[in-house]
């Protein structure tokens, strides 16, 4: 009884170590965006490993706000800002070393809420000492070198205040400082502390109605109002090249917002910054959308909330990820700005956090600090994280065969994953496979890169079958040639003589009221040339030509969700709108037309679009963005040539003078305008009934 007693024990324990383990493996969902923008749902990237509260004799930490992971040494440096020193552990989180007091010749110092470390190629430890103004250098030894005074006043702006948070070193011993409150850029000084000069100011959101408002302004006034600054960053890292990047929090939400929503690669208003000497930011910004965090958020004051970055790490690979301390998440680029995958969050559970202030990597690990309860979590890389990281390097190195087969993997782990299809459509096209490329860029909605791979395609075939596509163009042109003779020699026949009764004639007379319009209307008013059934003929195929153009669009122009529908309200509707107000105002202002009249006309009106819309939709297939511009410019002309047809033929029915006609035209837009509004009311109405009565019956028989 006993044993089986302590085994039933054991084997409850086990089990709830190991959903203990389980739980704590995701307490968060991993996710990217795709090219559309939604969300799209990973497999885990990182889970969490282990969580330390407690740091062995340096006790807990208070306040911390910077660590960093120094590959030299495989040592951490933790910024105990709270409790005035600098933690140095092993990567297991094993204290190696506390540093709070040094000898600063020959007398004892110390430190003044510290916020930022770093580690230069020589093991040297630079501690941004920030309430005391300075940042103080040490060996690898941990042995005092020299402090870097605050700066003199005759070398800042006036009031500023020097309050360093965040330091980095390049190569040549360089140092670049993140100053607390300041908005002129980064501080660039040399090894000895000599400053050098700002770099890299954020760019100021201005309203235009505010600027020009603001001209008008007195000296008083401007005095008074709220002045624009630039926003200060709030971190800073540097790379083996010297390229420093910077990090703001303080970014305008509206600019933000349309800066991700027309997927803009400009630096203006970017929470991320990659800066060269000269203080130009070099960041690629090529990504489905900008590096900003989470792309899902409101402009305007309210939620969700834009993402807080204000912190970067580079990985390997060219890859960098970025912190948001908002919502205590992780977001990981490639080069490019791609986001690979995303994840954290608000919580107790190992992974989840309440105050993230900084976190480090190296060698597939993040450690990230929690500033309100002292915390560091080791978050340890998964295999498909592995994945991810080991293709974007073969990507890097341009190793495509290797990276194609890894996509694939990826692909058959995870089938949402828009970057993998991005990724195969890359190498297909580096490879010269550009159909394939095309497919994949269609599966994800990219059109930049289809048109890319479309480009390259066409040139390919035009190579082959260069000759013979010249030789098929010249006589389809010829074709339309003889075409448009024959039918312009019929129609001059049936001028002559009369009217036949014919529908074939009646249609093809369409033709010459499209080239003569007042001619044209006249002899299908007093020469009855034309007939309700050819109008409505003529008005039927203008509504399938837009149904056509509609679905049947190249992919360079197809909408995101095209219906018949959509495109019969583009054209057939309006027209028949146009009819009846047409008839109201034409009746109180003696117009000679009547109904049939005006319907004949306005339908016989449609006969250029009706014609042209096929064969321009079709032509379209074969051209690129530039191209599409110029073939949208002859359908701009196509409906204003229906529009003048409109016009011309309204004028000739009802016998008006131009003037008139004008007037009688604007009357019938306003009341196009006025039907169209009732309407909305109507639907607006009726669905509200149908809410109603809706809500009645679920109530009644809930209560029933």
């Amino acid at each position: 009884m006993k044993r089986s007693i302590k085994f039933i024990f054991a084997l409850v324990l086990v089990l709830t170590f190991a959903v203990t383990a389980v739980s704590a493996a995701a307490p968060y969902e991993t996710y990217t965006y795709s090219y559309a923008g939604d969300v799209q749902i990973s497999p885990t990237a990182y889970n969490p490993e282990i969580k330390i509260s407690e740091f062995g004799e340096a006790g807990i930490l208070k306040s911390p706000n910077d660590i960093l992971y120094d590959t030299t040494r495989d040592y951490l440096f933790i910024a105990d800002t709270g409790n005035n020193r600098i933690v140095v552990t092993d990567k297991n989180l094993k204290v190696v070393k506390i540093l709070s007091e040094f000898e600063n010749n020959g007398k004892k110092d110390s430190f003044n809420e510290p916020y930022g470390v770093f580690v230069n190629n020589d093991g040297n430890l630079y501690v941004a000492d920030t309430k005391n103004a300075r940042i103080v250098i040490f060996n690898k030894n941990f042995e005092f070198i020299k402090i870097l005074p605050t700066l003199s006043a005759d070398v800042l702006p006036e009031g500023f205040a020097y309050t360093p948070t965040s330091v980095a070193v390049d190569n040549a011993d360089n140092v670049y400082v993140v100053s607390m409150n300041t908005n002129m850029g980064v501080i660039s000084l040399d090894p000895d502390g000599k400053f050098q000069g700002f770099f890299g100011a954020q760019e100021v959101a201005v309203n235009p109605l505010e600027t020009a408002w603001r001209n008008l302004m007195s000296e008083e006034q401007l005095e008074r109002s709220e002045s624009y600054v630039s926003v200060e960053y709030s971190n800073i890292t540097i790379d083996e090249k010297g390229f420093v990047y910077v990090t703001c929090s303080d970014i305008d939400r509206y600019e933000l917002y349309n800066a991700v929503n027309s997927r803009s690669n400009s630096s203006s208003y970017a929470p991320i910054k990659k800066l060269n000497p000269a203080g130009t930011d070099v960041l690629v910004r090529n990504g489905f959308f900008p590096p900003v965090g989470d792309i899902n958020f409101n402009a305007y004051k309210g939620e969700p909330e834009p993402s807080q970055i204000d912190d970067v790490k580079l990985l390997e690979n060219g890859m960098y990820a970025l912190l948001d301390t908002s919502q205590n998440k992780i977001f990981t680029y490639d080069s490019n700005g791609n986001l690979l995958y995303a994840f954290g969050g608000n919580g107790e559970a190992a992974g989840l956090y309440n105050n993230v202030t900084s976190f480090t990597w190296n060698n597939g690990k993040f450690y990230m600090l929690d500033a309100f309860d002292g915390s560091v979590t080791i978050l340890e890389r998964s295999e498909y994280g592995a994945l991810i990281d080991e293709v974007i390097g073969y990507q890097e190195t341009m190793q495509y065969e290797k990276a194609d087969a890894l996509w694939q993997t990826i692909i058959a782990k995870n089938n949402n994953f828009d970057m993998a299809y991005l990724g195969l459509g890359k190498i297909a096209l580096e490879q010269g496979k550009y159909e394939e490329a095309m497919e994949y860029f269609k599966i994800i909605g990219d059109k930049t890169y289809y048109e890319k791979a479309y480009k390259l395609n066409r040139e390919q075939l035009l190579q082959k079958a260069g000759f013979l596509t010249f030789v098929a163009i010249i006589a389809v042109a010829l074709i339309v040639v003889f075409l448009i003779s024959k039918i312009s020699k019929y129609n001059e026949k049936l001028t002559e003589k009369r009217h036949s009764g014919r529908f074939f004639d009646e249609v093809i007379f369409g033709f010459y009221v499209m080239r003569h319009p007042f001619d044209g209307n006249w002899g299908l008013k007093h020469e009855k040339r034309g007939s309700v059934r050819a109008a409505t003929f003529w008005l039927v195929l203008s509504g399938l030509s837009a149904i056509f153009a509609e679905l049947g669009a190249c992919y360079l122009q197809r909408v995101e969700h095209p219906s018949i529908i959509s495109a019969l309200s583009n054209t057939v509707f309006p027209l028949l709108l146009a009819l009846v107000s047409n008839m109201c105002f034409t009746t109180l202002m003696d117009g000679k037309g009547t109904f049939k009249d005006t319907y004949i006309t306005i339908s016989y009106a449609t006969v250029p679009y009706a014609v042209l819309t096929i064969p321009m939709t079709i032509i379209s297939h074969g051209l690129l963005s530039d191209e599409l511009s110029i073939l949208n410019l002859f359908t701009t002309v196509i409906l204003a040539w229906v529009l003048m047809l409109v016009f011309c033929g309204l004028m000739s029915v009802h016998d008006y003078s131009f003037g008139k006609n004008i007037i009688v035209c604007l009357l019938t837009v306003a009341g196009i305008a006025f039907m169209l509004f009732i309407g909305i009311v109507f639907l607006s109405l009726t669905g509200k009934v149908l809410s109603f009565i809706t809500s009645i019956i679920t109530e009644v028989s809930y209560r029933s």
